[in-house]
């Protein structure tokens, strides 16, 4: 699993467990899980077409695995037993635009518990101009459940 789906999986967990949510195992909720990004899987699809490049017979299965911006929601969708609406939006406010699809989901569909939104975004570390280490790596993960 990518940096960005543990550290998902993991925060999603937390709030789950922290608002008394978190089911035990094989237990099924009727809930989704809507994630808001600005970059997406773009590190990891560079990542990915750098393996690829070389040869595409030895391009990286792992990686391939995770170049869907979802798949880290889907990780952790599938982990707590969510089994709603999960889809990531692109957005310049990624949290923000992720609870106002939650909160769509939960007014047009009455069958949902409650909705899980995030923002979520990987960023590698860049070198500068003359081949030095810029910042380094960052990911955001701010995750949040969003009720009628």
């Amino acid at each position: 699993m990518d940096h960005l789906s543990r550290l998902v999986v993991v925060e999603t967990g937390r709030v789950l467990r922290e608002e008394g949510l978190a089911g035990g195992r094989g237990v099924k909720v009727k809930a989704g899980l809507i994630g808001g990004t600005r970059y997406g899987s773009l590190e990891t699809d560079l990542l990915y077409a750098e393996t690829a490049a070389g040869d595409p017979l030895l391009a990286s299965p792992l990686l391939f695995s995770y170049t869907l911006p979802n798949i880290s929601l889907a990780e952790a969708a599938s982990h707590f037993g969510l089994t709603g609406p999960v889809y990531s939006v692109f957005s310049e406010n990624p949290l923000s635009a992720a609870e106002e699809e939650a909160l769509r989901w939960l007014a047009d569909d009455p069958e949902l518990a409650f909705m899980v939104a995030g923002g979520f975004d990987f960023r590698a570390g860049e070198k500068d101009a003359h081949g030095q280490e810029g910042p380094a790596d960052t990911i955001e993960v701010n995750i949040k459940v969003v009720r009628k």
